[in-house]
């Protein structure tokens, strides 16, 4: 079943890059959510700072990203964490930045999260340069309110382009520092503010970064 499921993503694929051929050029269009998020600071003992100073624009540009949402939480226990929300107007994956940059990258199972309203299945790697101690990166994808993965991604934004439709395409990324025998904790540590903070942010709001 699985595999067939791939052919069929793959047909689906092949037929979109096909029409995108043949159909007039359109511009992608993305309306511009990021600026009008309203997400807490301060909510459930957790409390954030901005740290968009960490990303160089001209890099973000060169990766085709638009804008960029970036926070770093803490929680009462000193854990702490950084919230990534990428406008991608172009196909980004995480595994691509993280190799390019001279990483180790590893496969991690994907992570079961849960918000108010429901649970969903964000992808997670283990990032690592040398011996020192890696970052876990936990991420999904959520167009126009509902989450897919890379193929389904690519997809529906060439559909969305060929026909000059407007969509909301994020994807959203936690990243925790630290050690591969720690990864426990990190997950409960991604678990606990997700959990956290989908109740703090309105209803609309958190479907466009969650899903529904």
């Amino acid at each position: 079943m699985r595999v067939n499921r791939q052919i069929f993503a793959a047909i689906l694929l092949l037929g979109a890059i096909a029409a995108s051929f043949a159909l007039p050029k359109t511009k992608y269009k993305s309306p511009d959510i990021l600026s009008k998020l309203d997400i807490p600071f301060r909510f459930s003992g957790w409390q954030g700072k901005d740290a968009g100073n960490l990303f160089n624009p001209a890099e973000l540009r060169s990766n085709f990203i638009s804008n960029i949402f970036a926070r770093i939480y803490a929680n009462q226990d000193k854990e702490s964490l950084l919230l990534l929300i990428l406008d991608a107007g172009n196909f980004h994956n995480p595994k691509v930045c993280s190799r390019g940059e001279g990483n180790t990258i590893t496969d991690l199972p994907n992570l079961e999260l849960r918000t108010k309203d429901h649970t969903f299945q964000a992808q997670a790697i283990y990032v690592q340069k040398g011996n020192d101690a890696g970052t876990v990166l936990i991420y999904w994808i959520c167009i126009n309110k509902k989450l897919v993965n890379w193929t389904g991604q690519k997809i529906m934004q060439l559909l969305y382009s060929m026909f000059n439709k407007e969509k909301i395409g994020l994807m959203v990324r936690l990243d925790i520092n630290t050690r591969k025998e720690n990864l426990n904790s990190a997950y409960e540590l991604a678990r606990k503010f997700v959990s956290d903070i989908s109740s703090k942010i309105s209803p609309e709001q958190a479907e466009y970064i969650f899903g529904k």
